[in-house]
């Protein structure tokens, strides 16, 4: 039995790019068994990304999350996802009246985006550079079959917007207008690029609703301190201002360390099951 302050613990959920995955983007052995292991013990592990849920199916699948929880968070919160049928079973997506004011202000900027939408399996880029790079072979699609040149008289319900500016200056400018558009949440994903997504779409909130889901299909009983979360970058505050125990990885920014519980060990160095580790010693 997994406990913290005496809670016990019945879900995991983890973020992916910088926590649960290595910079090379690999899941690493120890990791993907200590998970494992707390499955067959009857712990629920799920996993929460910025990423549409078809980006990350392979670390779903090598965590055998289909098998066990089944349900995912996908796209910023945009997406409570069953891996298990592929389909959606919560979504809160950006509709088009608010997409044409962002997509004003990105063109506007000369700002290269990507744009996923609603029941689309492509992804659509506006900038030939960004075009080129998504049309290579074994570029990274999100989840998407192929890429597609953006048309901007072919807007439709979208999960996501992924932007990126070449210039710092120019998009720290946008980022400013952007974020006083009172129905979109925008994400910093770093000092050159954010997610866009709708504005009642977080991490934290879609965690909410995993919760109910858990609990009224699975019959599993789970509080919010029964959940430990795993993550480190500023599209992870939504979880950490709600969870008791979320924990940010070493390399976290400041703001992130500041509302951890606790922090754990670098990515790299397999620091989920470090953690995990010796939580189950300290039991």
């Amino acid at each position: 039995m997994l406990k913290i302050n005496g809670k016990q613990i019945k879900l995991i959920v983890t973020d992916v790019d910088g926590t649960l995955i290595t910079d090379n983007q690999e899941l690493p052995a120890l990791v993907q068994n200590k998970l494992l292991a707390l499955q067959e013990k009857g712990i629920a592990v799920s996993i929460a990304s910025g990423r549409m849920p078809l980006g990350f199916d392979n670390y779903t699948r090598e965590l055998k999350i289909k098998d066990y929880c089944q349900y995912v968070v996908g796209a910023n919160g945009a997406l409570v996802y069953d891996a298990k049928n592929n389909e959606p079973v919560y979504s809160n997506l950006i509709p088009i009246s608010d997409l044409v004011v962002v997509i004003e202000i990105l063109l506007k900027y000369q700002c290269d985006f990507t744009i996923s939408y609603q029941d689309d399996n492509n992804l659509y880029c506006a900038g030939e550079k960004l075009l080129e790079i998504k049309s290579k072979p074994c570029a990274f699609l999100d989840g998407m079959k192929q890429a597609k040149p953006f048309c901007r008289d072919d807007i439709r319900i979208a999960n996501k917007i992924v932007a990126k500016h070449s210039s710092n200056m120019m998009f720290q400018e946008m980022y400013t207008v952007l974020k006083q558009v009172s129905n979109i949440n925008v994400e910093p994903l770093s000092d050159y690029g954010c997610d866009i997504v709708h504005v009642n779409s977080n991490k934290g909130q879609a965690i909410l609703h995993l919760i109910d889901i858990l609990n009224q299909r699975q019959g599993r009983e789970i509080k919010l301190e029964n959940v430990l979360y795993f993550g480190d970058n500023y599209n992870d505050r939504s979880v950490f201002e709600i969870l008791p125990y979320a924990i940010a990885m070493e390399h976290s920014p400041t703001t992130i360390l500041d509302l951890a519980y606790d922090i754990a060990s670098s990515n790299n160095a397999a620091g989920i099951y470090h953690y995990l580790n010796s939580l189950e010693k300290n039991n």
